[in-house]
């Protein structure tokens, strides 16, 4: 059975089977023109296609498994959040949380005939959208059923390797669109609404800052045009020579390009570049989710990921966020979204090279602190060589060794009558053969014993070695006299220790 009625003054027949489909539920004639009249309204609101097409068939579901039709629903929807004279506040509370008790019921009944979770999730939203849009929503309890959603491996996982791919086998339109989706995440949506006189002034400084409101969330996409899209758009822009059609990527009319071409275009490109998708769906909203993704690998955050797609965040984070700082951290994402790949060999050399440099700096902070240890002990050893230059001169004024350990010897004990407290260090001194030698001439030469011999041999030194001592400071002069007492001491405390 079928109805028709005149929509306006357009002429346009409206019927049920053109909303419903095939499963119509038993209604009035009436009815059936309210209904369209309302839920048309809303459906109007709503630009993408699919989108439309999705909340439709889950506001039809929702029909059929409540019974009613959807004004009815409206009304019963409407008449549940308007307390009633005399009704007690559970009684009302009751009452106005019907369609959330409802909305539940309807995704486990989906799920019962065999609907995934996230199908009975995408189902319910057509409703809750049409309660939201005549300022009645619902509003699903924490926990429920109804808003969970599970990972599924349907979209084919996009790559920046496999955007090269593409890039190579694409003419230039097609390459501006690439590069644009890879450095801009956006919706679907907002990406084939981009007007040409939206574009930010190509003669700036790379990246340039692109700043989009999106229409779902009514979000500012902090984007970035970077220097491989700026590149392209300098060539790309002046063919461009249609009048009438403001948009960036137009199509033949006045309009710009659909979603559902773009979609085939790069399914189109992975054919065309033989990328295998496995039986994966390859869309535009996969450039959304590479980004995303990217955002975490690159280490910017997925906080400034979102930022810069255009999904919202915790204002904290966006006062954050500030230009400067995405700025900095788009630069960062690029050079993990480069399509125009960087040669290997170069990536290399500059890895090895600063490893180089940085053991090089290494070394000469050792080197360094090495330097500056000897010249510390360099320092000191020349303070001591300084305080040793009055008796370097003294001992090299001495011809005789053995003559120089005897006059030790005797300022020794010299001194130990002035400091008798003093403890006895015995000086050790060994004549070479040459010496000895000598020694054993004189003595035999003058009939003497070899220490009567040396004892002569200081006394003709006796001279020389008093001239060499007032080069010390205040040196303290002896006289022969003292000189052989001192030895003869000497001898006497050294034959006592023999005893």
């Amino acid at each position: 059975m079928e109805y028709r009625a005149k929509h306006g003054t357009s002429g346009a027949v409206l019927t049920n089977s053109w909303f419903f489909g095939k499963a119509d539920i038993p209604h009035l004639i009436k009815e059936v023109w309210l209904i369209k009249l309302s839920v048309q309204e809303f459906l109007d609101t709503v630009q993408n296609p699919n989108t439309k097409k999705e909340y439709r068939y889950g506001i039809k579901k929702f029909c059929e498994y409540y019974g009613k039709i959807a004004e009815k629903i409206l009304d019963q929807r409407k008449d549940d959040l308007t307390q009633k004279s005399g009704e007690n506040l559970i009684e009302y509370k009751n009452r106005a949380a019907r369609f959330e008790k409802e909305i539940e019921k309807f995704h486990g009944h989906l799920q019962s005939q065999g609907y995934s979770t996230n199908t009975s999730r995408n189902l319910t939203i057509g409703i809750r959208q049409l309660f939201r849009f005549y300022q009645m929503p619902v509003r699903i309890r924490a926990g429920s059923k109804v808003t969970k959603t599970v990972k599924t491996s349907k979209n084919f996982p996009l790559r920046i390797e496999h955007v090269r791919k593409m890039f190579e086998v694409a003419d230039l339109r097609e390459r501006v669109i690439l590069s644009m989706a890879t450095d801009l995440g956006l919706r679907v949506s907002d990406f084939i609404k981009i007007k040409k006189d939206e574009l930010p002034p190509l003669n700036q400084e790379t990246p340039i800052s692109f700043d989009i409101m999106t229409n779902k969330e009514e979000v500012v996409a902090h984007g970035f045009l970077s220097q491989e899209t700026v590149g392209l758009l300098e060539v790309y822009v002046p063919t461009l020579t249609k009048k009438g059609n403001p948009y960036l990527f137009p199509s033949n009319g006045k309009r710009h390009i659909s979603d559902e071409w773009l979609n085939r275009l790069l399914q189109r490109l992975a054919k065309k570049s033989k990328i295998p998708l496995n039986g994966k769906s390859l869309t535009f909203h996969c450039f959304r989710k590479m980004l995303l993704s990217a955002a975490i690998d690159s280490g910017i955050g997925l906080t400034a990921g979102k930022k810069l797609v255009g999904k919202a965040i915790a204002q904290s984070d966006d006062t954050y966020l500030t230009t400067v700082n995405l700025r900095k951290k788009f630069i960062q994402l690029k050079r993990f979204q480069t399509i125009k790949e960087q040669p290997k060999m170069d990536t290399v050399k500059i890895d090895s090279l600063q490893r180089v440099v940085s053991d090089l700096q290494e070394e000469l902070t050792k080197q360094k602190l090495i330097i500056d240890s000897l010249s510390q002990e360099n320092i000191k050893t020349k303070e001591k060589l300084r305080k040793l230059e009055p008796f370097v001169e003294f001992v090299n004024s001495t011809d005789a060794s053995e003559n120089l350990k005897k006059l030790l010897n005797f300022f020794r004990m010299d001194i130990l009558e002035d400091y008798p407290d003093e403890r006895l260090r015995p000086l050790k001194g060994e004549f070479s053969p040459y010496i000895s030698k000598k020694i054993k001439e004189v003595a035999k030469t003058m009939g003497v014993t070899e220490q009567e011999a040396l004892k002569q041999m200081l006394e003709d030194d006796i001279e020389l070695t008093a001239k060499a001592t007032k080069k010390f400071v205040a040196p303290k002069r002896i006289s022969k006299k003292k000189l052989r007492e001192l030895e003869k001491l000497a001898k006497e405390r050294k034959q006592g220790k023999k005893r």
